[in-house]
């Protein structure tokens, strides 16, 4: 049988597009049994692909040895009638790490590689990981495994090497975030399954909230969740899943949150109706504190047990928040409120004391970009929480220009790998020490390019503070 090989070592960026794909044969759906097989013998296959019209299928040995001796059927019998038709088709494109993760999600056995309706190969689930037997992507795999938290708890330790691997390999920052999110999204789901029984996971959604919720939190620096229950669980039930999650997460080590902003806190749990009164209040009521909360939850993202929870929260959230301009300005105003580390002719402003001669990242880039896209992504009701997909999402609606976008983006980018390689470079501190000053850079480590693109991106985060400044009209209220 070919074999998905390469001479170069791979890397999750890179398309599968690439890969020394298998080329299964490809038959009418008016074809029959003995046919198929005779086409998958003479290509040494174990698998073949079936057509009908526009639609796609795949049937395997295992389907015609069943169809033959169990289901009693004959050799003349048109494969159309043993054919799976769920053929997942993916464009050749995508990277090994959106493969990964699709087929991880649905839990797939393999995928067809085309283009245009064309079939070009099979992309096997068995030979995708073969690729990535030495790649800390495997700690996904680790964490479906366990069996006990101590073995998640292993598995969670390894998510720091993975980090600086796949850092050290090239992988880009958007892409990390998302191998991130499925790794946390599957160990939220491994505690929950382990802190309650199964029963109760119908009645209670999990939610990440916060960076969780986006996708952005490439270390774990704490905790940011949330749950939301039906009325079948009481109070008590959910405070007491609510103090067993928390706990357990701070057990694998997850830092709890400063803010509180974790499920074991009445804020952060309670029942559909309960949340929903709560966010009614921090919208009737728009204190900086409410609006924090209500930023806090726009970037909510569900990842454990009944998700139409979730759904129908989100339904009366939007179906809740007011049109006019003044709340959308009071909401967007955080934008504004710490200065671009830029002084005249664009010179780097540092700061002093403690921080002597470092720049603020989160302060002086990443948090405007969030939150003034955030912003304008609430105004538009827009449901994706990732600040890359609503920038795309921005563009697809005029609100942004797509040149502008892309500069934005590029920024982003930027400012989230060089705070997530001064983390790195903290010696003698692990990524989830919380007392690491890791959201501050040193001029004196930046050589002359990295100061470059910081000194781009800032101008950039100026530019789009002025945009978010005239589009909310936020002097009004300075």
């Amino acid at each position: 049988m070919t074999s998905i090989t390469t001479a170069l070592p791979m890397t999750p960026n890179q398309s599968i597009g690439e890969l020394d794909l298998v080329h299964l044969p490809i038959l009418p759906a008016t074809a029959t049994i003995r046919e198929a097989a005779r086409h998958m013998q003479r290509h040494d296959q174990d698998a073949a692909f079936i057509t009908k019209g526009t639609q796609h299928g795949v049937i395997t040995s295992s389907d015609i040895r069943d169809a033959l001796a169990l289901d009693l059927k004959g050799v003349e019998t048109p494969v159309a009638e043993i054919t799976s038709w769920n053929l997942v088709v993916v464009s050749p494109d995508i990277s090994l790490l959106k493969a990964f993760l699709l087929m991880d999600r649905r839990g797939l056995k393999r995928v067809a590689v085309g283009r245009s309706g064309n079939l070009l190969g099979s992309l096997e689930w068995h030979r995708l990981l073969s690729l990535l037997t030495h790649h800390p992507i495997l700690a996904i795999e680790h964490v479906r495994d366990a069996s006990s938290l101590d073995e998640l708890a292993r598995s969670f330790k390894h998510r720091e090497c993975l980090v600086r691997t796949l850092l050290d390999r090239g992988v880009r920052i958007d892409h990390l975030g998302r191998l991130l999110q499925e790794l946390d999204r599957k160990i939220f789901q491994k505690v929950a399954a382990f802190v309650a029984p199964p029963d109760i996971h119908s009645h209670l959604c999990i939610l990440m909230l916060g960076s969780e919720g986006r996708g952005e939190q490439l270390v774990a620096s704490d905790q940011d969740n949330a749950l939301v229950a039906d009325d079948s669980l009481t109070p008590r039930e959910v405070e007491r899943f609510a103090t067993a999650f928390a706990s357990a997460l701070l057990d694998l080590g997850y830092p709890p949150c400063p803010g509180n902003v974790m499920m074991n806190h009445p804020a952060w749990n309670g029942s559909v109706a309960s949340f929903l009164a709560r966010i009614r209040s921090w919208i009737d009521d728009p204190t900086p504190e409410n609006l924090l909360h209500l930023a806090v939850f726009f970037d909510a993202r569900p990842i454990a047990g009944n998700f139409d929870l979730f759904w129908s929260l989100r339904r009366n959230y939007f179906g809740h928040l007011p049109q006019d301009q003044g709340f959308h300005a009071r909401f967007a105003m955080p934008t504004l409120a710490f200065a671009t580390p830029l002084g005249f002719f664009h010179r780097f402003i540092v700061e002093k004391g403690s921080q002597q001669g470092r720049i603020d990242l989160k302060k002086g880039g990443i948090f405007p970009i969030v939150h003034g896209v955030r912003s304008l992504a609430l105004e538009r009701r827009l449901k994706d929480p990732n600040t890359r997909r609503r920038i795309q999402g921005l563009v697809r609606l005029g609100v942004l220009e797509p040149s502008f976008a892309k500069d934005l983006l590029e920024a982003f980018a930027f400012f989230l790998h060089l705070r997530l390689r001064t983390r790195m470079e903290n010696a003698g501190l692990p990524l989830s020490d919380a007392r690491a000053p890791s959201d501050h850079v040193s001029l004196d480590t930046l050589g002359r390019i990295d100061r470059e693109h910081l000194r781009h991106g800032l101008v950039r985060v100026d530019h789009f503070k002025e945009l978010i400044n005239h589009h909310f009209q936020l002097r009004m209220l300075q």
